[in-house]
């Protein structure tokens, strides 16, 4: 049914009725309800939770405008209408509860009065926690009966904001999206009459603006429309009118029990502000019908009456212990520095302990705005949280500074585990920006002091930043022996049991990739003690070993993992790092432009500047671009990356530079880089070199530049074939996963024709000029007939497939395999294989399904 004052929203209705007749049955979704202000969200959800208040249970929650929102504002809201266990999760300020409340939560819903209609309000303005919780229970609807409405704006979630990915992670689940439109002329017609051009003119179909220049009656347009709000406040009583500048300094809704106490009478005021439509209110709440009439009226307030207001609401919401945040917000409003000092702090703990890292960083920042009036080993502690909280959410320089502060304040104090503590937290933050020696120095100057405290699990920690740098930098004995003594030091301490175990498993999947028992095992207990840094960091193990040891596929799966962990945990540091080493990855796998365009966007982050690690391989994967097209700039970007990877002291990074130094020497017909490998080896020292995944790569590349090494261990194949001088198993080895780059490299160091032959067309389908002209150099100095160009029937095609390429498409739609394929045309099934990685590269496409459906669009076979 439509009420009359829903004007073409029969549709939108249908739908929520639809989705509400699933939820009955058991099929439990989701419906986002978007559209920008004043287009009705509200209105819409209202009415449809006010038809089912009698055939199901409606939960509605709001989300603050707050300048910093209550950490699971909207389900704190509905505690009381919880059971008793999820409201007590709610309510409580502690990781326990980050942890444990989604899952309360949901079964709460469970076990409730079938249907429930949960819906939860201006989702834009939700605090991360609020928005972890929205895509938890979102994607585990399918067989509950609960329907979860959301309404929100996306027009004003800035770019990379969690709620994007939280808004993708649900459209992926049983989800259907209502994005309310204006009204139409004809709608408006039908409301206004003889006035529908004037009023469709100044409103574009905006419902609000519509109402709101409706009841202004028809007298002149007001200069605006808010002024069309203020004009029809201005018609009220005085009671009313104060009334509504109350209750506008409340972001969504006044609670009716502070409104008992602020104003005893305030009901007989709301009366004439709601029979105008400007309020609305039930037994819990006073809200304004619009958040443009509050936000209108609140600005009209002059700004020494604002403060009064604030200040009179601060003093009542003392006295009735409101939430930090809610107190921290009123006061900056009021101009209270003493309650904004009091409260900001535990503000702060009670967002970081939800994981809302944001809103905890803008609280202790006010927080550290104050300091002065606590102890010098209270504001060592906060300066300590602040560099924690900022380094989460990437703001790496504002980290280092806050550490320099607790450390001199703790130092002042003669509190030598807190000395150590935040001596270990900077070395952290000096790896993240790329400075290995400053990491290294800290490291050795934390475990000095903490070796001294006296504590064992800090002890352990100290050793854990020990086997993480040892770990990072691939010098994997020392990782393997400092993080075992790390483990022996934890006992039963399980989040620091977690971080060695990370560094000791990445170690060990560093020497054989089938090692990964311990760092899966380390991955599990950080997330499940809510070490969620720690988790992220064990993915990016995962993804950049298996990267390292050129496995793209499962390297591919951890990098998609961590990111959506670090997303919806707000490790916004990670993020960057993650999407640089994936760009790494497209870029190897011929996806060009996507991987420059990922590289590009994570040097734009806030959380991965130039000088940061995640910024090296960024800038890594763009120099490696540039070698392999030629570009001017290619000399440029590769000395730059070879600078800053040298300054981290890592192999891993300085290898990968090294490989392209190589290339680009190979392609110009400039000396190899020997001196420069000899360098590298006096940089790292002895042990990398010896064995472990990134020395199999440098002794390889030092094989290709008749440079001895020392390498005795465990190499990937296509490296370990470079080891033994055999480029075409190593060109096969690279082709196998789709690295046709790297394959055409290879072919290009051996004496075969058609090798060399099939190298320049790899070379010039992936407009590699630089490696296609070292090739035609090789073929004319030994006599061979340089291609040159595309045949004909390659040229006509618009893939630019060569005839043989023609021929096992045709086969591949056929639905034959490699083996087939190869039988018929007596080739070798690895050829078959480079064969379909080329037509793969060319069609721009992933799979043989859509390799088949691209040639359908193409006409090719």
């Amino acid at each position: 049914m439509q009420m009359p004052d829903l004007v073409e929203r029969a549709a939108a209705l249908d739908a929520l009725e639809a989705a509400l007749e699933a939820a009955a049955g058991g099929c439990g979704s989701v419906v986002l309800v978007t559209g920008e202000p004043g287009i009705g969200k509200t209105a819409l959800v209202t009415h449809f939770a006010d038809l089912h208040r009698t055939d199901a249970r409606v939960l509605i929650g709001l989300c603050d405008d707050l300048a910093t929102p209550r950490p699971l504002g909207p389900f704190r809201d509905l505690a009381d209408q919880l059971s008793g266990t999820s409201a007590e999760l709610v309510r409580r300020d502690s990781a326990t509860a980050a942890a444990s409340v989604h899952q309360m939560l949901l079964e709460d819903l469970r076990r409730g009065p079938a249907p429930t209609v949960l819906v939860v309000e201006d989702v834009h303005w939700a605090d991360q926690a609020t928005i972890d919780a929205i895509t938890v229970l979102g994607r585990r609807l399918a067989d509950v009966p609960v329907l979860l409405v959301l309404t929100l704006r996306l027009g004003d979630v800035d770019p990379g904001h969690p709620l994007w990915s939280a808004v993708d992670a649900l459209q992926r689940a049983s989800t259907v999206t209502i994005d309310l439109s204006p009204l139409s002329r004809q709608a408006v017609l039908a409301l206004a009459g003889q006035d529908a051009d004037r009023i469709y003119a100044l409103s574009n179909g905006n419902p609000f603006f519509v109402t709101e220049l409706l009841a202004s009656g028809d007298g002149p347009p007001p200069p605006s429309l808010a002024n069309a709000v203020l004009s029809r406040v201005a018609q009220l009583p005085d009671r009313p009118r104060r009334l509504l500048e109350l209750v506008s300094m409340v972001p969504s809704r006044m609670p009716t029990r502070l409104l008992d106490v602020l104003e005893p009478d305030w009901a007989a005021a709301a009366e004439p502000a709601e029979r105008r439509q400007l309020l609305t209110s039930d037994a819990e709440h006073v809200r304004f019908r619009s958040e443009l009439t509050r936000a209108a009226v609140r600005s009209s307030v002059p700004p020494v009456r604002r403060r009064q207001l604030h200040r009179k609401i601060l003093r009542h919401l003392q006295e009735v212990g409101a939430e930090p945040a809610e107190l921290v917000h009123h006061a900056e409003a009021a101009g209270d520095p003493d309650i904004v000092a009091e409260y900001a702090l535990p503000a702060a703990r009670q967002a970081r302990a939800v994981d809302s890292h944001r809103e905890a960083l803008a609280h202790l920042r006010r927080a550290a705005d104050h300091c002065d009036r606590l102890s010098p080993s209270e504001r060592a502690r906060l300066w300590g949280e602040l560099a924690e909280t900022a380094h989460l959410v990437g703001h790496g320089d504002e980290a280092l500074r806050a550490a320099d502060a607790a450390i001199a304040l703790a130092e002042a104090t003669g509190d030598e585990e807190a000395t150590g503590r935040c001596t270990r937290l900077r070395s952290q933050l000096h790896w993240f920006a790329g400075e290995g020696e400053s990491a290294w120095r800290d490291a050795r100057a934390a475990l000095r002091v903490l070796d001294r405290s006296g504590s064992p699990a800090q002890l352990a920690l100290g050793y854990v930043g020990y086997a993480e740098l040892a770990m990072l930098a691939s010098r994997t004995e020392d990782a393997l022996r400092w993080g075992a003594r790390a483990v022996e030091l934890a006992g039963g301490d399980d989040a620091v049991l977690a971080r060695a175990l990370a560094a000791v498993g990445a170690a060990r999947m560093q020497l054989d990739p089938s090692d990964t028992g311990v760092l899966h095992a380390a991955l599990d207990a950080a997330r499940r003690t809510g070490e969620h840094e720690h988790a992220v960091l064990s993915y990016t193990a995962l993804a950049f070993c298996n990267l390292l040891w050129v496995r793209p596929e499962r390297a591919l799966r951890s990098l998609q993992d961590g990111v959506r962990y670090a997303r919806e945990h707000e490790v916004d540091t990670m993020v960057g790092y993650l999407e640089a080493i994936r760009a790494w990855l497209l870029l190897r796998q011929g996806a060009e432009d996507e991987a420059t365009g990922l590289a590009r966007a994570t040097l734009t982050r806030a959380a991965a500047p130039e000088s940061t690690v995640a910024g090296l391989v960024a800038r890594t994967v763009l120099a490696e671009r540039a070698v392999r097209r030629g570009a001017d700039d290619a000399d440029i970007r590769l000395a730059a990356v070879a600078s800053d990877a040298d300054r981290t002291g890592e192999l891993k990074r300085i290898g990968p530079v090294l490989e392209l130094e190589a290339e680009r020497a190979l392609t110009r017909g400039d000396p190899l880089p020997v001196s420069r490998l000899e360098d590298i080896s006096r940089r790292v020292g002895p042990q990398p070199l010896r064995c472990g995944v990134a020395g199999a790569r440098l002794a390889a590349w030092a094989t290709v530049c008749g440079a001895p090494h020392e390498f005795e261990g465990r190499a990937p194949e296509p490296y370990a074939a470079m080891l033994e001088r055999d480029w075409q198993a190593a060109a096969d080895a690279f082709g196998a996963v789709g690295w046709q780059h790297d394959r055409a490299l290879l072919l290009s160091f051996t004496d075969s024709e058609q090798a060399l032959a099939e190298a320049v067309e790899i070379a010039r389908t992936l407009g590699a000029r630089p490696l296609e002209g070292r090739i035609r150099r090789r073929m004319r100095g030994a006599g061979l007939a340089v291609p040159r160009g595309a045949l004909p029937s390659t040229r006509s095609n618009p893939a630019q497939l060569t005839d043989r390429q023609l021929e096992v498409l045709a086969l591949v739609r056929e639905g034959r395999g490699n083996a087939d394929i190869a039988a018929l045309l007596h080739l070798s099934p690895r050829t078959v294989e480079h064969h379909v990685a080329g037509i793969f590269t060319k069609l721009g496409v992933a799979t043989r399904a859509e390799a088949v459906a691209r040639c359908a669009e193409l006409d090719l076979v």
